[in-house]
């Protein structure tokens, strides 16, 4: 039943689904043979149409076998064949009253969901079926039935036609809804991933510039009366480090700083990295005072703990700026500020910082 489909731009799904169909099929045309056999007694000439049974049961095992190397579309094509045939003898043979035509909305459901023709190919198929639909009413009416059914028997074969059909619907219906469903939460992760790449340092794994502007503006929007600090830090002689020890280990250090720079916020704001060697740190309802308070307990840390490449000890140091929000400045204002106080910080000997 899970076998694949041996063809290319097939779907397992779909396959699985159709083999589904055609077991149900095989058991509704199994239950009528039965049915017919045990009231041939009461009903005559039944006995002699239930040939009708085993045919379409070996059609169908046909179907069956053909779907493990055959494609969806052609298999599909000459099931929709065989039910057509089959629900135009059932009718002219037990009458109208029989519900066979029923089958009419299984196959309707499958061509919409199953084959990837446009929508007015579909729509003609679906007039097709009304059409066939009204013709069998018809006649059916005009001319009657070959052996038509009374009693318990249509009763029972009645019941059976809706359970069998009902249940076709509810296993095609299942089965592409999962596969809308599936599609649905694909899809919701994938644009997730795409704006979480979009917004994410690919080396660090913290927010970029573009993320870190956009939160800022939203929480000036939101909050404005919200006191805060930016930070903003440059590591020193970034340069040195990967002209002497290589980018890969340039590399490492930025992972490393991020790692040091998070647990130091640990809850207390933001960080993203502002590009190359700059970090952005953001402390939401902290003054100046308080924020560089934070930062030179970060240098001190920072100074204690040497960062090792390849058995080697090398020491980092970074500078930082602190700008504070006033409650009136724009926000690149703001950034400028913490900005060029890092280049005072960086002229005034490095590793320190400046409010």
């Amino acid at each position: 039943m899970n076998q694949e489909s041996l063809f290319a731009n097939e779907t397992q799904r779909t396959v699985v689904l159709l083999r589904c169909v055609y077991l149900v099929l095989i058991v509704y045309y199994a239950i009528f043979f039965v049915l017919m056999t045990v009231y041939s007694q009461t009903e005559e000439g039944i006995f002699r149409i239930s040939w009708i049974a085993i045919v379409s049961i070996c059609a169908t095992v046909w179907l069956l076998c053909l779907s493990y190397r055959q494609r969806i579309r052609r298999n599909l094509i000459l099931f929709i064949a065989m039910e057509i045939i089959w629900l135009i003898g059932f009718i002219a043979v037990f009458g109208w009253s029989c519900g066979a035509q029923q089958i009419m909305f299984v196959l309707m459901v499958l061509v919409y969901f199953s084959f990837y023709d446009a929508l007015p190919q579909k729509a003609i198929f679906t007039v097709g079926l009304f059409l066939l639909r009204f013709i069998l009413f018809v006649f059916s009416q005009k001319y009657g039935a070959y052996a038509e059914l009374h009693g318990r028997l249509l009763i029972i074969l009645q019941v059976w036609s809706s359970l069998s059909f009902f249940t076709l619907m509810g296993i095609i219906c299942g089965f592409f809804s999962s596969n809308i469903e599936t599609a649905d939460k694909n899809l919701v992760l994938y644009n997730q991933m795409l704006r979480e790449q979009a917004s994410t340092d690919p080396l660090t794994g913290i927010w970029n510039r573009r993320r870190m502007r956009t939160y800022l503006a939203d929480n000036i929007r939101q909050y404005p009366q919200m006191p805060f600090s930016l930070g903003m830090g440059d590591i020193d002689l970034f340069k040195r480090i990967n002209d002497t020890y290589g980018h890969d280990c340039g590399d490492a250090v930025l992972k490393w700083l991020t790692d040091l720079l998070q647990n130091t916020m640990d809850g207390k704001g933001r960080i993203c990295r502002w590009g190359g060697e700059e970090f952005l740190l953001y402390f939401p309802e902290m003054n100046g005072d308080e924020a560089t308070k934070v930062l030179i307990d970060f240098l001190l840390k920072l100074g204690r703990t040497p960062f090792r490449w390849k058995e080697e000890e090398i020491h980092i140091s970074m500078t930082f700026g602190v700008g504070e929000y006033d409650f009136h400045s724009e926000l690149d204002a703001l950034i400028k500020q913490a900005d060029e106080k890092l280049y005072i910080g960086k002229n005034k000997g490095r590793n320190q910082v400046v409010f």
